[in-house]
């Protein structure tokens, strides 16, 4: 993740604060199998603008994964209810996947195998996180995920323990705003410490710019 000292990822707002492949470049010194990013992410960046409209909205149920093809690496989409509208298989370079919930339509699945699309069926009301990485795994051989966002699925790997290191890049600028997301969103009120990490490495970047990396002390 990129974002601001106070923790904010409004990529537009931090554009002036950042060098240029900032984020690319250090993504990549990160040898992923895949990436993947929830819906509101790839909405703003990478899917079609106007969502998928169902014909009947029949939900899909319970589904096998579907293996378009295998490829050396992935883009991994977190689509709930199966919204996001793509005109193909691939993300520069990356072939792909997405996951939805049972409640995703059965029609929606049919345009994404239609259109070359793999994906995954996991959870009934709302995305079993657990479930789907290891269907990454067992379908993909997928070992290496970099979580990009947004804050909110975020969040919700790391509620399920499913994070074992954040690699931060801390831009040279304050964002401020009360309603732009966090790096970590939606985690449960009830929960009322934070999590540990342990700190693995600071690096000082070009423009004031910090990469810093903590690995995730595990609850047992």
């Amino acid at each position: 993740m990129l974002s601001s000292i106070d923790g904010k990822i409004d990529g537009e707002a931090l554009d002036a604060v950042t060098q240029k492949g900032e984020y690319e470049d250090t993504g990549g010194q990160l040898n992923g199998d895949a990436w993947v990013c929830g819906r509101t992410t790839m909405h703003q960046h990478f899917a079609e603008k106007e969502l998928f409209a169902s014909a009947h909205n029949k939900p899909a149920g319970p589904r096998p994964a579907f293996v378009a093809r295998r490829a050396t690496s992935y883009a991994v989409s977190v689509d709930t209810l199966g919204r996001l509208k793509w005109r193909s298989d691939d993300i520069d370079g990356d072939h792909l996947i997405c996951v939805v919930s049972e409640q995703a339509p059965e029609d929606y699945l049919t345009r994404l195998r239609e259109t070359g699309i793999s994906y995954i069926v996991a959870g009934k009301a709302s995305v079993d996180i657990e479930k789907a990485v290891n269907a990454l795994g067992e379908h993909f051989g997928i070992r290496t995920l970099l979580l990009e966002g947004g804050g909110h699925i975020n969040g919700a790997f790391l509620a399920a323990n499913l994070v074992d290191e954040v690699s931060l890049v801390l831009v040279p600028g304050i964002d401020g705003r009360h309603d732009i997301p966090a790096v970590f969103d939606g985690i449960s009120p009830s929960r009322k410490t934070a999590v540990p990490l342990r700190l693995k490495s600071v690096e000082q970047r070009d423009g004031g710019a910090l990469w810093i990396r903590y690995e995730v002390i595990q609850s047992s």
